[in-house]
């Protein structure tokens, strides 16, 4: 029959599987990464898309339209004088 084992030495059996468990999973995951990596690297490189070739000193004919309305201050000549009276009264 196999020995009884105590508190401390059962608590000593199961820190030690834990250690070896923990490394086993670190060896794994750095095959994992090492192995993404490969894989990345392998892969052809997707092509960038095109770009507008940007042509400077060229303007459309037409003069480009304000998105939203804009609120123009009339200048004072062309706003009426505000103490002209009436011609109809």
């Amino acid at each position: 029959m196999a020995k009884k084992l105590g508190k401390s030495e059962k608590l000593d059996l199961i820190l030690s599987e834990l250690r070896s468990l923990r490394s086993d999973v670190k060896t794994l995951l750095k095959q994992e990464r090492q192995a993404a990596g490969k894989s990345r690297e392998a892969r052809r490189p997707q092509p960038q898309p095109a770009k507008k070739a940007a042509a400077k000193g060229t303007r459309s004919r037409t003069p480009a339209k304000p998105r939203r309305p804009v609120l123009v201050e009339a200048a004072e000549s062309d706003a009426p004088a505000a103490n002209l009276t009436s011609r109809i009264a």
